[in-house]
């Protein structure tokens, strides 16, 4: 697995990353949220290991922020002991929770059994045409040929509705029910934001390589994503 550690104890953070290179894994070592911010936009991870007390952000934040866009298996070591802080990380969207001092065998166990059954549905970052286009949703970013697109934010958020749910087919009202709920919105707003959004990517509405549209259906993202 590629598992990515948010520790700032150098100890710890070392230990963790030994025991899980001897069991094979690919490990990315970070002493902060914000360095964890940076690394996670490089590469796919299947697992973050994270402390919630970190010096530039609390481990909570980091896992809410997480949590608005990926489903990835977030592991807490925590020095916080009492039920009621277990509770509301859990709560927050954390997979796991072990207390400090903790067993290194016990948490490479709990990596063995995760290896053979995760699949993490929405990726920290996504990446089409060989890197022709960036999309970072922690961000909220979109990167097009080392430039980055300048976009409104319901534009964005009709553009990553899309991109998350590749080659399906959304109705202009799907995408305002969906996006954008009880709001006064109509149908032909979505239109404009598609108009735009495509024009941002140079994509050619005839010969679409991002958005094509399905007359009488809507719109379908058909980005060619890299592995």
């Amino acid at each position: 697995m590629n598992i990515l550690i948010v520790e700032d104890h150098e100890k710890i953070n070392a230990l963790l990353a030994r025991f899980a290179r001897q069991d094979n894994h690919d490990v990315s070592q970070t002493y902060s949220a914000e360095e964890a911010f940076k690394v996670i936009h490089e590469k796919t991870y299947d697992l973050i290991i994270t402390d919630l007390m970190l010096p530039d952000m609390q481990g909570e934040t980091l896992i809410e922020k997480i949590r608005e866009v990926s489903d990835i298996y977030i592991m807490v070591i925590s020095a916080k002991r009492e039920v009621d802080d277990r509770i509301d990380v859990l709560s927050l969207g954390a997979d796991d929770y072990l207390t400090k001092p903790f067993s290194v065998e016990e948490v490479m166990a709990k990596l063995r059994n995760l290896a053979k059954r995760l699949n993490h549905e929405k990726p920290l970052f996504y990446s089409f045409y060989d890197g022709e286009l960036e999309v970072r949703p922690l961000e909220r970013k979109a990167i097009l040929n080392n430039n980055e697109i300048r976009m409104t934010a319901n534009e964005y958020d009709v553009f990553l509705y899309l991109l998350k749910h590749p080659n399906r087919v959304f109705s202009r009202d799907e995408i305002i029910i969906g996006l954008f709920g009880d709001s006064e919105a109509f149908d032909r707003v979505v239109d404009v934001y598609i108009k735009n959004i495509r024009k941002k990517l140079n994509d050619d509405s005839k010969h679409p390589r991002y958005i094509k549209t399905i007359y009488g259906q809507g719109y379908q993202f058909v980005g060619d994503r890299d592995d």
